[in-house]
């Protein structure tokens, strides 16, 4: 077999003979190789972003999640308005915003909000205290500093509001814990179920190896969607017989670790047939049977030499499987059957508000914003997958 050429470096004397080699480590080459790829570093790159964002929703959004005023009415504000220049010198200045009223337009009959210049500007103000509005960083340490914000009587709705009120920017950053987490979580439960029941499956063969992948065609044979749909609307609804057997009456909290366990037994049996496959060829190889000669048990053979063997492959599946996560969730909760909106959302329930008010979309489009977090995080995870996918294999390394 050639030897990769990226694998190790040479330093040569004037004459150009080799003094030295060094060898690189498998990681090394695959970072210098996932580097060369642009799209992954860009996809990458959006992803921390939107992660820290989320992570830090508390701080970075102007309100809370639920946060919203009866009077004056804000309901179905758009976004906001924001002057950079004086309107006397109409030099650049510090951005302001003004107080708006809601007026009904004599033709549509549709809210519509004006402006107030008469009641002086309201500059936009950074590091913020609202102890009224406290947070929990990384539900941890609690803090009333916000990054920016406005004076009362004054709002600050950068992507507009709902029905009630309620700024849809900061709602994004909120839902953005959930349908970004959901991903992760779910891809762990996929990975452990695959790993186990594939590598046995693959390890030991016969009547073991029939009745695992028997499984799996069970669970490849139901839609994914309609599993999610059903398993969903058993437990959540708690007038269910089923719900009520179990005593359930679940919260924000529990119906989200109800859609990640879903999501992870949908999404395993792929992993498992793959890796199944994998094991059978690597137990054959030198050093499997060189470690059974050598008297190690079965489950360290298993778990410390085959498995291993397998993660590059792991590692690029799971990477791409986020985005299909993030998106069954979305539908869950567009649907209503994800999280709670009381007390928690997602960007599928934020989604849900642009056809769910008996509205014309066409009075208030920027409840269709929170599309925008959703495409973008889908297609990074995929672009950082691919990515992946060419770093490790030798044939499109460049």
């Amino acid at each position: 077999m050639a030897e990769d050429p990226s694998a190790t470096t040479f330093s040569v004397t004037d004459a150009g003979e080799p003094l030295s080699q060094r060898s690189k480590s498998q990681a090394q080459i695959i970072w210098e190789q996932f580097r060369k790829h642009e799209a992954a570093l860009i996809g990458g790159g959006i992803l921390i972003i939107m992660y820290l964002m989320t992570a830090l929703a508390g701080f970075i959004a102007p309100y809370g999640l639920n946060e919203y005023r009866r009077f004056p009415v804000t309901a179905f504000h758009p976004p906001s308005k924001i002057h950079w220049f004086d309107p006397e010198t109409k030099r650049l200045a510090k951005p302001f915003v003004y107080v708006t009223t809601a007026e009904r337009d004599p033709v549509t009959r549709q809210r519509v909000y004006r402006e107030q210049p008469q009641e002086g500007e309201y500059p936009i103000r950074f590091f913020v205290r609202r102890p009224e509005h406290s947070y929990k960083i990384l539900g941890l340490f609690r803090s009333d500093l916000k990054l920016f914000g406005v004076d009362e009587p004054a709002r600050l709705f950068l992507w507009g509001t709902n029905n009630l009120g309620k700024d849809l920017f900061s709602r994004v950053l909120f839902g953005g814990q959930i349908s970004l987490t959901i991903g992760l979580l779910a891809v762990w439960v996929s990975l452990f179920l695959g790993l186990l029941l594939g590598g046995v499956a693959g390890f030991y063969g016969g009547r073991i190896d029939d009745l695992i992948m028997r499984l799996v065609e069970i669970f490849d044979a139901i839609p994914g969607l309609f599993l999610l749909i059903v398993l969903a609307s058993l437990l959540k609804d708690p007038r269910n017989p089923l719900a009520q057997a179990f005593g359930l009456k679940m919260t924000s909290a529990e119906t989200f670790l109800m859609v990640v366990i879903v999501l992870g037994l949908v999404g395993w049996g792929g992993l498992a047939r793959t890796i199944r496959s994998l094991i059978l060829s690597i137990r054959e190889q030198d050093y499997a049977q060189a470690a059974k000669a050598l008297g190690a048990s079965e489950s360290r053979i298993l778990w410390r030499h085959l498995l291993p063997a397998t993660a590059s492959y792991v590692i690029v599946v799971l990477t791409l499987a986020i985005p299909g996560f993030i998106l069954a969730e979305t539908g869950l909760s567009f649907i209503g059957l994800g999280p709670s909106e009381v007390d928690s959302a997602s960007w599928g329930l934020l989604l849900r508000d642009a056809t769910a008010r008996g509205i014309s979309i066409q009075f208030v489009p920027w409840l269709l914003l929170p599309g925008i977090p959703i495409f973008l995080a889908v297609l990074s995870w995929n672009l950082v997958g691919d990515g992946l996918r060419d770093a490790f294999d030798p044939k499109k390394r460049r």
